[in-house]
């Protein structure tokens, strides 16, 4: 979202926007590292008076052909992923990420699409703004405050169940931490996809390919949270799309992938971000 329609959507001022966060759809946490973690399509949650997504309209299939496609259902487990994750970092390091998980459904509202194809009608209009709004203001926030910051997109995928999927858009969205650090803050023993594999992950695409565009999965590589936010606007942060695998999202596994994966960021924070 950028331009006019980004303007727009965020007129309200990131003060007013975080105050009381109606947490019954979104489900808004203010933290003190510089660290923020988003999950737009684990929520299970009706938005009242709104109308359901037609994802086989021909005219929002067309739109959506650059965002990954027009879909409707939730990655199941990430809700419970990107909330564990928080809580996990928190207690490693003593302070909390950022955190806003969208607990509403998809069928009602994409929160990992431009305005103007993510809904049917204006009465989920709110809590997708509210989504937005809240990462706007806290990525303005981590700016702010700190050197550098970090955003981890936590989706869901079926593609390759046993693995996690990188997504920066083949570096773009990971463009600062990128000329400060190298490679190796992404693939490197430090770096967060090499943490990620410490911690048991199998991850694609594999460490030793590097980074670079055509090696992440198509389609799979980075979403509109990513390129809105990340890493290669000047209002942005170093953000990665995380894509875990149905393996890692099963009900006897989530909480655990939730500590391994808490425990890769907050050893990434340790040597790139603290």
């Amino acid at each position: 979202m950028r331009g006019a329609a980004l303007a727009t959507l965020l007129a309200i001022p990131a003060a007013l926007a975080l105050a009381q966060p109606p947490e019954e759809l979104v489900h808004v946490q203010r933290g003190t590292l510089p660290i923020l973690i988003t999950a737009p399509h684990g929520g299970q949650k009706a938005i009242p008076g709104a109308a359901l997504r037609n994802v086989k309209d021909p005219a929002l299939r067309a739109a959506s052909r650059n965002w990954g496609g027009a879909v409707d259902s939730r990655d199941g487990g990430t809700e419970e992923l990107a909330i564990g994750m928080a809580k996990e970092i928190q207690r490693i390091t003593g302070q909390a990420p950022y955190l806003v998980a969208a607990r509403f459904h998809r069928k009602y509202a994409d929160a990992n699409r431009p305005v103007e194809i993510a809904m049917e009608g204006p009465a989920a209009r709110p809590a997708y703004e509210l989504y937005h709004r809240s990462i706007r203001g806290f990525v303005d926030e981590i700016r702010r405050a700190h050197a550098a910051g970090l955003l981890i997109d936590v989706h869901g995928q079926d593609k390759m169940p046993d693995a996690l999927l990188r997504g920066t858009r083949g570096g773009r969205s990971i463009l600062k931490l990128y000329r400060r650090a190298g490679a190796a803050g992404v693939t490197g023993p430090q770096g967060l996809f090499g943490q990620l594999e410490a911690q048991g992950f199998k991850v694609f695409p594999p460490n030793r390919e590097g980074v670079g565009a055509g090696r992440e999965y198509p389609g799979l590589d980075g979403g509109y949270t990513v390129l809105t936010y990340g890493g290669d606007n000047a209002d942005g942060i170093d953000a990665f799309l995380l894509e875990f695998g149905t393996v890692y999202r099963r009900r006897d596994r989530v909480q655990r992938s939730a500590a391994d994966a808490a425990r890769a960021v907050a050893g990434f924070y340790e040597a790139y971000l603290k």
